[in-house]
């Protein structure tokens, strides 16, 4: 069973029919899918008193006239998960506001802060996205209330996605890795991708990272081989098995070990704590502590070092990374730091994006160089997570010299 909510405050005031809650329900309907529930709540109600949960109702539907910050927060809840940054719906976004020869606009943000579990639903003609959430078995999806934009994504991806889910039963595995392409990815496991034993292999690409999403239909025994030959090829780089942001395999890591850690941070303004202390309400328990410096003189003043030490390089350098990371562990208890350092400046001594990653313990510290692209946000996002995908190895007692330059 489907229950569908427009949030809509022109609705409510009588300005707009709403046509397209009833083609969604009519396509349901010649589906053999029932309709629950049609219905209209403002972009002001409190959903968790607004929205009826029954037990056979599979799917929730919502149709929005724009982001609705509350009604993320309230899938994020639903769902277990914390909202994030998607980088499909934020280029989706761009690209649009690109078409139009205009910056974007600052409330267009909200349109790609939704659940770490979303699947994005790319509109290409207007600000308003969507994306689908599955969760235990229910499936929540969020569409644009107009009529044009909304029945194309509907039509394309929505209706077979819950009209194949509502029929059989799928069982998916999802694995997230860091520094390879597509490309690499693709000629890696070609022989997986193009197996003819119905399990579908899916990737998903953005900045540094790659999604493996395999599926297959749950009955289908060749879903479990075709899994474990895919953790054996790229185990390297796979640092998780779940679909969950990053920093929340650290946060996992953290406490399943009762691991401190603490950070270091230039490049990245506090970034790395922030994130990760966005996790759980207890996540502050495993951050020892932080120390952002921001220039080179705050740099000279915390190692106690003279001008001259820092000669040509500003303070970015594998050197400095190095004894960031070794004074922090001796100032606090933590049991493993994290120093991130880079250039932001266009300098004829320093490549622009280039950083120093130091990730150690009392035993040893490995320093990474890294070379990022992009504008200001762009670079800071790579040192972040590139920066916990090093510590992930870390804790995980699985270090490696990876195939970034490590010093």
């Amino acid at each position: 069973m489907v229950s569908i909510y427009t949030i809509s405050d022109k609705a409510l005031m009588g300005k707009q029919i709403n046509i397209l809650s009833s083609y969604m329900a009519e396509c349901f309907f010649k589906n053999n899918i029932k309709i629950s529930r049609q219905c209209t709540l403002s972009s002001f109600a409190d959903f968790n008193s607004s929205i009826n949960t029954d037990e056979n109702v599979k799917v929730y539907l919502f149709l929005v006239d724009k982001a609705n910050i509350k009604l993320n927060e309230y899938l994020c809840a639903k769902t277990n998960s914390v909202a994030i940054d998607n980088p499909y719906l934020k280029n989706a976004i761009y690209e649009y506001y690109r078409k139009l020869g205009q910056p974007v606009e600052k409330e267009s943000e909200n349109e790609w802060r939704v659940s770490a579990l979303a699947r994005a639903i790319i509109n290409g003609n207007g600000v308003t996205q969507g994306y689908l959430l599955s969760y235990n078995n229910i499936i929540y999806c969020v569409l644009p209330n107009l009529y044009e934009e909304a029945r194309q994504m509907f039509d394309d991806v929505v209706l077979d996605f819950i009209v194949s889910n509502q029929k059989k039963k799928y069982k998916s595995y999802t694995f997230k890795t860091f520094g390879l392409t597509e490309n690499v990815i693709s000629t890696i496991l070609a022989e997986e991708i193009k197996n003819k034993d119905k399990v579908t292999v899916n990737l998903f690409s953005k900045p540094l990272e790659v999604d493996i999403v395999i599926k297959s239909l749950i009955d289908n025994e060749d879903l479990d081989k075709i899994a474990q030959k895919i953790l054996l090829k790229l185990d390297k780089y796979i640092y998780s098995v779940e679909d969950i942001p990053i920093e929340k395999v650290v946060y996992n890591l953290l406490k399943l070990n009762e691991i401190k850690v603490s950070f270091v941070e230039d490049i990245t303004a506090g970034a790395l704590c922030c994130k990760l202390n966005k996790q759980a309400k207890d996540a502050k328990n495993y951050i020892d502590d932080c120390l952002v410096l921001l220039n080179k003189q705050s740099k000279i003043k915390y190692l106690n070092l003279a001008e001259k030490d820092f000669n040509l390089d500003n303070g970015i350098s594998p050197n400095i990374a190095y004894e960031l990371t070794a004074q922090m562990l001796k100032q606090t208890k933590s049991n493993v730091v994290v120093s991130a350092i880079g250039n932001i400046e266009e300098n004829n001594n320093l490549a622009y994006g280039l950083c120093y990653i130091a990730v150690g313990d009392r035993r040893e510290i490995h320093v990474y160089k890294n070379i990022f692209k992009g504008n200001l946000e762009d670079l800071i996002e790579s040192v972040t997570v590139a920066s916990y995908f090093y510590l992930i190895k870390k804790l995980k007692k699985n270090d490696f010299h990876f195939e970034q330059t490590t010093v």
